[in-house]
């Protein structure tokens, strides 16, 4: 095992970088623009701009846990919840656990969540007041409607 490392090690300080050292912040360039679907475009948008951050938390709230392969943890099916027997208790627990997954987002410091579900059952109406981390961006307010179709946002203000 030690002659393993130490023939690694050896041969990782013979590779010549091509790149320079990432800087912070990590993982953010350019994101394309999408909340359900990419645009006809391609259009890009700023991930630290509002719309960039709304549709990020959509795409969050749209991806079953464990359905990313390198981030096993990610994402909340809010689809998984219209249309099925759900009991009140998970609906009066959901706003929590839709602010938990969405506090995981490294730009949002925090948000209140308020959701009301439709008599029927088959959708939720879910707002959010948002604190990013960037208080240059500011808070802002982001009204969902969640169907087992799709989760459309409805509103991007200031709250």
């Amino acid at each position: 095992m030690t002659l393993t490392r130490d023939t690694i090690a050896a041969e990782l300080l013979l590779l010549e970088r091509v790149t320079d050292f990432p800087v912070a912040p990590f993982g953010y360039g350019v994101d394309v623009r999408c909340a359900a679907d990419l645009s006809a475009r391609m259009e890009e948008v700023d991930p630290f701009s509002v719309l960039g951050l709304g549709e990020a938390i959509v795409r969050r709230l749209d991806c079953p846990r464990g359905r990313l392969a390198d981030d096993p943890n990610y994402g909340l099916d809010l689809r998984g919840y219209c249309n099925r027997g759900t009991t009140a208790a998970e609906l009066r627990t959901l706003a929590g656990r839709i602010r938990s997954e969405l506090r995981k987002d490294d730009r949002i410091e925090d948000v209140l969540v308020e959701v009301d579900p439709s008599s029927t059952g088959t959708d939720l109406a879910v707002r959010l007041d948002v604190t990013p981390i960037d208080p240059d961006l500011g808070g802002f307010r982001l009204t969902l409607s969640a169907s087992s179709a799709a989760i459309l946002i409805e509103e991007i203000s200031a709250p």
